[in-house]
């Protein structure tokens, strides 16, 4: 009786383990276009598996997606709790196009997934905005919003552009992001290999970096910022009027301008370098 009671976990997780695999496809390069409509109430989009996806804001929500026509059927858009999810129900191989054209009226929030690429060639205009990409997906992003956040890890990158009074972003793995920022408040944590390399201005900024992580801020005008560095990460600054340190192990600070600099901690072999 045991061994049969065995026996049939065995085959249960065999099926649910069969079942959790995709089936392949390739597409049959023979591209065409095909309209859908979306319900009211979005506001976050999530795209996983390989899929680009063009957003504007708009006065209606619908799609148009491009791809092979015998791989139309394999993506689905499937909107729960005002999330769109976009992704595949069986694992292309091959596909000579997948991209989707979005509109939608209040886009506030996006997450990447699965070597998936958003970009916005038009400015995106919400109160707030949140990024969230991972897993090898890129952004190319254009955002007005009184607070935006960013978020990127596991190879995660790409390009913003925002107008906004509070701007925090966070970076782990080997992520990298360039782009131009204006705001008021920047809160900036970057861990591992990440690299930032920004342009543009913000009245404050606090800025805590671990591991080797980069951050390329001689191109952001900063008023007064508060840096955190430890590990072998470094930071190049661009400073006017304070600048507040703290550093360790082999941390690297390298300051643009001439901000009058309180050095809280400078143990190890950290440096403060003066441009």
């Amino acid at each position: 009786m045991k061994s049969i009671f065995g026996l049939g976990i065995t085959l249960a997780l065999l099926t649910t383990s069969c079942g959790a695999q995709q089936s392949k496809i390739k597409g049959d390069r023979d591209v065409i276009s095909v309209n859908g409509t979306l319900q009211t109430g979005i506001n976050t989009i999530e795209v996983d598996n390989d899929i680009e996806v063009e957003l504007v804001q708009a006065k209606s929500n619908d799609y148009v997606l491009t791809t092979d026509r015998n791989l139309i059927s394999v993506v689905d858009f499937k909107v729960k709790d005002s999330v769109l999810h976009i992704n595949t129900n069986m694992k292309i191989t091959r596909s000579k196009k997948l991209e989707v054209y979005l509109k939608l009226q209040n886009p506030q929030h996006i997450v990447l997934k699965g070597d998936s690429d958003l970009k916005t060639p038009g400015q995106i205009e919400v109160p707030y905005f949140t990024a969230t990409a991972m897993s090898d997906s890129q952004i190319d992003l254009n955002i007005t919003s009184k607070k935006t956040r960013i978020n990127l890890s596991e190879k995660a990158g790409g390009e913003v552009n925002t107008k906004t009074r509070e701007l925090e972003i966070k970076m782990s793995g080997r992520t990298d992001l360039d782009g131009k920022f204006t705001a008021t408040e920047t809160f900036l944590t970057m861990s591992d290999n990440a690299e930032f390399n920004p342009r543009g201005k913000s009245e404050t900024l606090n800025l805590t970096l671990t591991g080797k992580a980069d951050y390329k801020g001689d191109d952001f005008d900063i008023k007064e910022a508060m840096l955190t560095l430890s590990d072998r990460s470094s930071s190049a600054i661009s400073a006017s009027d304070k600048l507040m340190v703290s550093a360790q192990d082999k941390a690297i600070v390298n300051v643009y301008g001439k901000p009058e600099i309180n050095v809280k901690a400078l143990n190890d072999d950290a440096q403060i370098n003066k441009r």
